[in-house]
């Protein structure tokens, strides 16, 4: 079950920061605390050893590495690292690691992921091609935003699964299967930063 996980400070807004422009997420903030939660070597380790792979086991193991490093000092990529570290490829436990922050089940991973349950277990300890390395970012990277935008990963959560008029009536969770979907999601988190609480 998914707990209230605070957003990373270095990413968090301050109420007292605002000034009379536009308040703008941080991106840059958001995209280093997610490569480091996909780069968390003791946290990979964890997810090899599962016995039996549940998103539920995952998303505990992942809450606390992400509390691990909320408190890290984490150096902000440029927007050409994150291309570079995507063709490269994510490690394998990505898959989970994303999916865990916004999905319930296996069966909803195997059909955003467009991969059978085998095939997701094969890639543990591997590295993904950029494609699954895109989607795992893209679902990590807006589900962060949404927590930041909303306070929680549990809010966060609800508002990946919540039709949206904004969207066409699409749930954020379906629009990320692509870049330009991503796109949508994140301008209408930015706008609900910009004018306040859903």
């Amino acid at each position: 079950m998914h707990t209230a996980t605070q957003p990373a400070p270095s990413a968090r807004r301050r109420r007292g920061e605002r000034t009379a422009a536009a308040p703008e997420l941080d991106w840059s903030a958001i995209d280093a605390w997610v490569l480091s939660i996909f780069a968390d070597k003791a946290l990979l380790g964890q997810l090899r050893r599962l016995d039996k792979v549940e998103l539920g086991s995952v998303w505990a193991l992942t809450e606390r590495a992400l509390q691990r490093q909320r408190q890290a000092h984490l150096r902000s990529p440029e927007s050409l690292d994150v291309h570079r570290r995507l063709v490269e490829g994510l490690s394998g436990e990505s898959i989970l690691i994303s999916s865990s922050m916004f999905l319930s089940s296996l069966a909803e991973a195997e059909k955003y992921f467009e991969l059978s349950f085998k095939t997701i277990k094969s890639k543990l300890g591997g590295t993904l091609d950029t494609a699954a390395s895109e989607r795992a970012m893209r679902a990590a990277r807006v589900t962060t935003a949404a927590a930041e935008v909303l306070g929680s990963f549990d809010a966060a959560r609800k508002y990946m699964h919540t039709k949206n008029f904004a969207l066409g009536g699409a749930t954020p969770a379906d629009l990320l299967k692509t870049s330009e979907g991503e796109r949508l999601v994140l301008n209408e988190l930015q706008a609900h930063a910009e004018s306040g609480p859903l």
